[in-house]
Order: structure tokens, then C-alpha cells, then sequence
């Protein structure tokens, strides 16, 4: 019988080459009892355009790296930078993906800083705060930053929708806001600590 000079395999070990392939329409199946073991210091990488099914929903490559890191992450402190001679820039101006706690520390003129909020998945929670320095002296009791949305909803504390809530520190009070995620791109205000202003 003469060989079929048309036929090409979709799964193959690449010529001169270090990876095995499944190319256009070939499939890496894993059957019942089977394992991957991915072993220490080894990677498993899923590109940024990638799609991961999972339970016969898809997610985009993002989606999955931010489910495997958690965005239940510990706290994360951003202080003010100076820009034209202010201090009325953060250092890290959008809602970290990985933080559970947010400590804005204040500074002598951070009375313009902005910092936003941004998509979501449903239910995150965070807290953010909004402190004259981490020691509870009240230092730098001036301090103001603007909380703004930029892709996501935010509910304020009486169940309407705002565009932005302004945290400000006291001489007797450092001020906190705790947000939950309950729905896609949707945050709502759960608690409100010290002085803040919702518009």
C-alpha cells in the first residue's frame, strides 16, 4: 500500500526542536487517573490571549492569573511622590489587584491626590484607608484624597450610585472606607470610618 503523503499528525514531538506540540486542532488529553505534575522551579505559563475552560466556562488568561494569585492579598501602603513641587501624586494612582488593605499614607500637601477604582470581579472586598502615618499619632492630619471610578459602578452608602468619595484625615481621626465587590465592575460602600464626602 503507498504511503499517504498528505496525512499530518496535530500533536508532535517539534523537529530539532525541545517541545512537544499540539498544533491546530490537536488536543493534550489527560484521561481519567491521569496526572500533570508541574514540579518545583518548573513553569506553566497561560498567555495573555489565551482562554482556560473550566467547568465549560472560559476565562481569559487575566481572569485565571488573578484567581490563582488571589485578590484576597495582604496590605499594601502607597505613599505620595512629589510632582511640581507638591506631594499631591500617589505613587501607585489604581487599585492594586492583589490587596486586601490599603494604607494611603498622607504627607505635608497631599490634599489632591486621586486614586481609582477599577473592574472587578464579584466579591472582592477591600479596605481602604486613608492614614496620617502607620504609628496612630495623626501626623500630617491634613491629608486628602479623592476616590474615583474609571470601568466599574460604585454604590455609596445610601444604596445611590456616586462618581467619587473624598477621604480626608482629622486631628482626631484617620479615615477608612470598606468596599465589596456584589457584582461584576459593581462596588458598594459596606462601612464608612471618619470624614468622608461622597459626590
Amino acid at each position: 500500500m503507498a504511503q499517504d503523503e498528505t496525512y499530518q499528525t496535530t500533536v508532535y514531538a517539534e523537529r530539532g526542536g525541545d517541545r512537544f506540540v499540539a498544533g491546530s486542532g490537536g488536543t493534550f488529553a489527560v484521561e481519567s487517573g491521569g496526572s500533570i505534575l508541574v514540579y518545583s522551579g518548573a513553569q506553566f505559563d497561560i498567555e495573555s490571549d489565551g482562554i482556560f475552560a473550566l467547568a465549560g466556562a472560559d476565562l481569559s488568561g487575566d481572569a485565571v492569573r488573578r484567581l490563582l494569585v488571589s485578590e484576597f492579598g495582604a496590605a499594601v501602603n502607597i505613599t505620595t511622590g512629589t510632582a511640581l513641587a507638591t506631594e499631591s501624586v500617589l505613587t501607585q494612582s489604581n487599585l492594586p489587584r492583589n490587596a486586601r488593605i490599603v494604607n494611603i499614607i498622607g504627607a505635608v500637601s497631599g490634599s489632591q491626590c486621586s486614586f481609582w477604582l477599577t473592574s472587578v470581579s464579584a466579591g472582592r472586598e477591600v479596605l481602604i484607608r486613608v492614614v496620617g502615618d502607620l504609628s496612630g499619632l495623626f501626623t500630617y492630619n491634613n491629608t486628602s484624597v479623592c476616590l474615583l471610578r474609571s470601568g466599574c459602578l460604585l454604590i455609596g452608602s445610601d444604596g445611590a450610585a456616586v462618581a467619587s468619595m473624598h477621604l480626608e484625615t482629622s486631628l482626631n481621626s484617620d479615615t477608612a472606607v470598606f468596599l465589596k465587590a456584589v457584582a461584576d465592575d459593581t462596588w458598594a460602600v459596606v462601612r464608612e470610618l471618619g470624614v468622608i464626602t461622597e459626590s
